[in-house]
């Protein structure tokens, strides 16, 4: 059975919002895989587009979709089901001092489109 619940949800400087996740399920005995997920919803339109992107906003909203998600998982196994909360707020917590300097940048939408449209590109040809 997988956990799945959302711990904390964090509205950006950037208009975005940082969702965290406890994705942790059982694997044998009291031992679990302890999984934190960061996802984040970025909208793919003209106030999220890079410069360069803007005036083909059509054509990249065809190719990418209304939204990409940017998601980040750290993974711990085999852990005793005694220091599961415990490895799991670590987890929280490093991931909400270091992510900031990552998530919190107004470019790090369009950037982030940047690069999943000229990956898109890349597997056309």
């Amino acid at each position: 059975m997988t956990a799945n619940k959302l711990l904390t949800r964090h509205e950006l400087p950037n208009g975005l919002t940082l969702e965290v996740w406890d994705r942790s399920r059982p694997v044998a005995g009291d031992r679990h895989q302890v999984v934190l997920e960061a996802r984040m919803s970025i909208p793919v339109n003209g106030a999220t587009l890079p410069p360069e992107l803007a005036s083909r906003a059509e054509e990249v909203t065809a190719a990418l979709g209304p939204e990409l998600i940017f998601a980040r998982r750290e993974e711990r196994n085999f852990i005793a089901e005694a220091e599961m909360a415990g490895m799991l707020d670590d987890m929280k917590t490093r991931l909400l001092t270091l992510g900031p300097l990552y998530l919190d940048p107004p470019d790090f939408a369009p950037r982030f489109i940047r690069q999943k449209y000229k990956e898109y590109l890349e597997k056309q040809l």
